[in-house]
C-alpha cells in the first residue's frame, strides 16, 4: 500500500505535519511519497508587490506535469493508494485523478477548498487555474469510494462554506478539529496523530502486527 501526502500553496515537504505522518507510517512499514512540488519564491513575490509579481514555476500545467513524471510512475500499478492533501492539494488530488484516471482506496481532505476562496493577492496569483465548475463529481466519487475532511474550526483562511462544498459534493465524511485554524505549522500542527489514525483504518492489520 501506498501513500502520497500532498503539500500546499508556497508549501513545502518539511513543513507542518508532512514528515510526521511519513515517519509515522513508514514506521509501520508503509510506502509514502511526500514529494515537493515547483513552487516560486513566495519572499520575492511580496517583494515584487500585486501589480509587479508573477508565479511563474507554481501552476496546474507544471503541478500535473510534476506528478506524471515523478509520482504516477510510482503508483500506477498499486492496487491501494490513499492521498492526503492539504489546501490547494485537494482540489489538485481532483485534477490529477480527472487527468490519470487513478483508482484511490481513499483520500484525506485537509482544509479543502473547492471554490476560490477570498485570499491575499499572492495566493491568489499562485493557485490560478486549480480550480473550475465543471468536475465530474459522479466519476471522481467512484475514484474515491472513501473520503474524510479534516477542517479546523476557525480557520482564517478558508471559510467553513468552502470547506462544506467540497466535502458535500465528494460525498466525504466531516472530521472538525476544534481550534484548528488551517491545520498548519502556523497553528502548532507539527504533528497530527487525527491524520495518523485515519490513514490506519485503511490498513490491512495483518500488514503492520
Amino acid at each position: 500500500m501506498k501513500f502520497v501526502i500532498f503539500h500546499g500553496t508556497y508549501g513545502s515537504s518539511s513543513g507542518n505535519w508532512f514528515p510526521y505522518l511519513k515517519k509515522q507510517m513508514e514506521l509501520i512499514g508503509q510506502e509514502v511519497i511526500l514529494p515537493q512540488f515547483p513552487i516560486d519564491n513566495h519572499e520575492e513575490l511580496l517583494k515584487l508587490g500585486p501589480k509587479k509579481a508573477k508565479a511563474k514555476i507554481q501552476n496546474l500545467d507544471n503541478w500535473l506535469d510534476f506528478f506524471k513524471k515523478n509520482i504516477f510512475k510510482e503508483i500506477k500499478r498499486e492496487k491501494k493508494v490513499v492521498f492526503v492533501a492539504h489546501s490547494i492539494g485537494p482540489v489538485f488530488t481532483l485534477r490529477v485523478l480527472e487527468k490519470f484516471n487513478i483508482q484511490l482506496d481513499c483520500a484525506i481532505f485537509v482544509a479543502p477548498f473547492l471554490t476560490v476562496p477570498k485570499m491575499a493577492w499572492d495566493y491568489e496569483l499562485a493557485t490560478r487555474g486549480f480550480f473550475k465548475e465543471d468536475f465530474n463529481f459522479e466519476k471522481l466519487k467512484k475514484l474515491i469510494p472513501v473520503s474524510y475532511v479534516v477542517y479546523g474550526d476557525k480557520d482564517p483562511y478558508v471559510d467553513k462554506k468552502y470547506t462544506f462544498e467540497f466535502g458535500s459534493k465528494m460525498g466525504s465524511q466531516f472530521i472538525e478539529v476544534r481550534g484548528g485554524g488551517h491545520l498548519n505549522a502556523e497553528f502548532k500542527f507539527f504533528s497530527f496523530p487525527l491524520v495518523y489514525e485515519l490513514c490506519k483504518t485503511r490498513i490491512d492489520t495483518k500488514e503492520y502486527l
